[in-house]
């Protein structure tokens, strides 16, 4: 847990694969939202884009907030054209 002003956010590592609505704009993917255990979590703004060389694939990854106050991981694997959740910051 990290304390950040009056909130406590946990943090959670994973790999979770999720259903992720994404739109291109200005040529770029841009994650809308997705779905995780069973909720649909609304991309309020991308707060990062990177990408990391894995073997032949290029992974892009996007730091996002959402609406409800949790910050995740989005992570775009076109070795099989899915997408994972690896990280989840969540006010406790």
């Amino acid at each position: 847990m990290v304390a950040l002003g009056a909130r406590i956010m946990t943090f959670e590592s994973l790999s979770d694969p999720v259903d992720v609505l994404t739109a291109f704009v200005d040529g770029r993917v841009r994650p809308l939202r997705f779905r995780w255990q069973g909720r649909v979590i609304r991309v309020r703004r991308v707060t990062g884009e990177w990408t990391r060389r894995e073997g032949t694939a290029l992974l892009r990854y996007f730091s996002v907030e959402g609406h409800a106050q949790g910050t995740y991981e989005l992570c775009y694997d076109p070795r099989s054209a899915r997408w994972i959740l690896s990280r989840a910051w969540n006010a406790a």
